[in-house]
């Protein structure tokens, strides 16, 4: 009886020490967590109010793009310019979304002879942007987030 005694008590300590819970600090949780984020990918693209009906992220990234791309050309087309030679150009427009919903270009890409052509055209293309309807920010789990766009224009005139 009194071996079992031991063997029951030598039992319970080492027991104990196997049943120690782990504290954990929301620290650690949170730095654990930002490990598995993806954060070059957002759950909802950036969209304007026609563009919330869409269902899955590449409908809604199309329908941003083409919403923008559309207020971009008819921006542009109502400037009546006269050309001395035919153009065709391609330009890509780096644009910035804030997580206010803001939009904003950060810089142009295109040809210097688009500029001696045109050399308005970057006035244009802010003042195009400047005139998009409301926009409602990218998102990430939730919370609005800054993103950035580019986007490939062409210009073309005969």
């Amino acid at each position: 009886m009194y071996k079992i005694t031991w063997l029951f008590l030598l039992v319970v300590l080492l027991g104990c020490q196997q049943l120690e819970t782990k504290k954990i600090f929301s620290d650690e949780i949170a730095a654990e967590e930002l490990k598995h984020i993806n954060w070059n990918d957002v759950e909802t693209y950036p969209s304007f109010p026609e563009c919330e009906k869409c269902e899955n992220k590449s409908e809604q990234k199309r329908c941003f793009e083409q919403q923008v791309t559309r207020v971009i050309y008819q921006s542009l087309a109502a400037h009546q310019v006269v050309l001395q030679d035919s153009l065709q150009e391609k330009v890509v427009v780096f644009m910035g979304i804030s997580a206010k919903g803001e939009v904003k270009i950060d810089s142009l890409k295109a040809s210097s002879h688009l500029y001696s052509q045109l050399p308005e055209f970057k006035t244009w293309i802010r003042d195009a942007v400047s005139s998009l309807p409301k926009t409602y920010p990218a998102q990430k789990r939730g919370i609005p987030v800054s993103t950035s766009f580019q986007l490939p224009l062409t210009i073309q005139s005969e």
